[in-house]
């Protein structure tokens, strides 16, 4: 008896603890330096908008029992607001189609460029990697996707235009693709709508600021879509495909990332998908505004109503729980604020603190700016999969 009840006691004070410091974090950051500067005008227009009361299904008065159905309940809201209930009914009785070139032979493993219509008409350019070895056990499928940059789901994959390319590449870390497939998965990297080129809408006469992916996002929210949700959509249809069509794939291993843009899809794919049973979001994942009321993300990752309907974007991050999920951000990221990302990444811990699943989340920075850090996430990744693998 004496045990049991310090092990209560124990899960209490965890509880208590995170509680505590996610108090002391979102209210510390009133005090902080804002990361932008509004006219009184534009400051007090912008707080009453966005400073209000959080949205109906935030994480504030979460409880442990109420964890299951209020990620019934948000992943439904959240579908709505992405525009997928729509996208579904556009496509209804629609299958997706694969084709696949010939393979290439590269160094340790395959190399083949894929196409999947995910709608009529809609086609999907991917790399899938292979490593060498028929006769290995089940593989961990791993899934990268790309932010902003037209040929950066190329130059994940190892594929570049040119030298000055691929330097450029180097230098941020950008080649998960093939940093996963050297590491045994079998691994795809999707062309991401609205982001690469050659997924691209064109922007005639650059009414949407001659940006393919702002172009995306009028022509979605004109026919109740969202850019962000024809993004889920694609690469939903990708691990349809490759988790029953691809033979030697672990199931139970499945990794989803992205860095920027491609984060910020990795952070909304994890909280709906429940096959991806490991999420890491590169210098991305944050709220979607400070208490200044900027707002953080791109134009194209707009969700209408989200705020007033749903939550922050950590209320939809922490919808992963009790999966594992690792938020990386970088010290001198001019796009991020440190303290509202503090404050966002508590409160996703405290959810999977609610469940007692603290070991698997972290979030941890990086030194340098908006980039991957290799040797932050890929430990957690091979420690992750080592757990499901038991």
């Amino acid at each position: 008896m004496v045990e049991s009840g310090a092990s209560n006691w124990n899960i209490r004070f965890k509880h208590l603890y995170v509680f505590v410091m996610f108090c002391l974090l979102t209210s510390s950051s009133v005090g902080q330096q804002p990361f932008v500067e509004y006219s009184e005008r534009d400051s007090a227009y912008l707080s009453r908008l966005h400073t209000r009361v959080r949205g109906p299904l935030a994480v504030e008065q979460l409880r442990p029992r109420g964890v299951p159905r209020w990620q019934l309940i948000a992943r439904r809201k959240l579908t709505e607001l992405l525009g997928l209930d729509v996208i579904a009914r556009d496509n209804r009785g629609y299958q997706s189609q694969v084709r696949l070139q010939d393979a290439i032979a590269d160094d340790g493993f395959s190399r083949t460029l894929g196409k999947i219509e995910t709608e009529a008409g809609i086609e999907i350019p991917f790399w899938l990697l292979i490593p060498n070895g028929e006769d290995h056990p089940p593989r961990p499928l791993a899934v990268c996707a790309q932010g902003h940059g037209g040929n950066s789901w190329n130059n994940y994959a190892g594929i570049y235009q040119n030298a000055a390319e691929r330097e450029k590449a180097l230098a941020r870390n950008a080649t998960p693709g093939l940093e996963a497939v050297r590491r045994g998965y079998i691994t795809i990297v999707p062309a991401v709508r609205g982001l690469a080129t050659v997924a691209s809408i064109a922007d005639p006469k650059g009414r949407h600021g001659n940006q393919l992916c702002r172009a995306q996002l009028v022509h979605c929210l004109l026919a109740g879509r969202t850019a962000i949700g024809e993004r889920v959509w694609d690469c939903q249809k990708v691990l349809d495909w490759a988790l029953t069509g691809l033979p030697n794939v672990d199931t139970k291993r499945v990794l989803f990332t992205g860095n920027s843009g491609g984060g910020v899809l990795t952070v909304y794919m994890a909280a709906l998908d429940e096959r991806i049973t490991v999420a890491v979001p590169s210098c991305s994942f944050t709220s979607y505004t400070d208490l200044s009321g900027f707002v953080f993300h791109c134009d194209c990752c707009l969700v209408p109503r989200v705020q007033s309907e749903l939550g922050d974007f950590s209320d939809i991050g922490a919808l992963v729980v009790p999966r594992y999920l690792l938020a990386v951000h970088g010290k001198q990221d001019g796009l991020h604020h440190y303290p509202a990302v503090e404050a966002a990444m508590t409160r996703v811990a405290r959810v999977y603190g609610l469940l007692n699943q603290e070991d698997k989340f972290a979030h941890r920075w990086g030194q340098e700016g908006h980039k991957f850090y290799p040797d932050i996430m890929w430990p957690f990744i091979e420690n992750a999969f080592a757990e499901l693998h038991k």
